[in-house]
């Protein structure tokens, strides 16, 4: 299992997903953008849509991590892919 940070312009959630969603993570969220029927999307309903391709295993919330301001995200968290819808 590999760590992902998704955001919609709040709070950051730290993830833990399949190591196969990270391989394929720009494939995904352009069939993400496809998939969606709404203009108000957020990352959980990205999470929603990964889990209806891979199963509820494949993703979890760890933590909240709160606001975290784009530019100085913790030392701890820098080497994490970050998506912020």
């Amino acid at each position: 299992m590999e760590k992902l940070m998704l955001s919609a312009d709040g709070d950051v959630g730290l993830y833990e997903v399949d190591k196969q969603i990270l391989d394929h993570f720009d494939d995904l969220i352009e069939q993400f953008y496809q998939w969606k029927k709404t203009n108000c999307y957020d990352e959980q309903l990205f999470v929603k849509f990964l889990r209806q391709k891979y199963g509820t295993k494949a993703i979890r919330l760890i933590e909240n991590l709160g606001l975290v301001p784009y530019d100085s995200a913790s030392k701890d968290y820098e080497k994490i892919k970050w998506y912020n819808f």
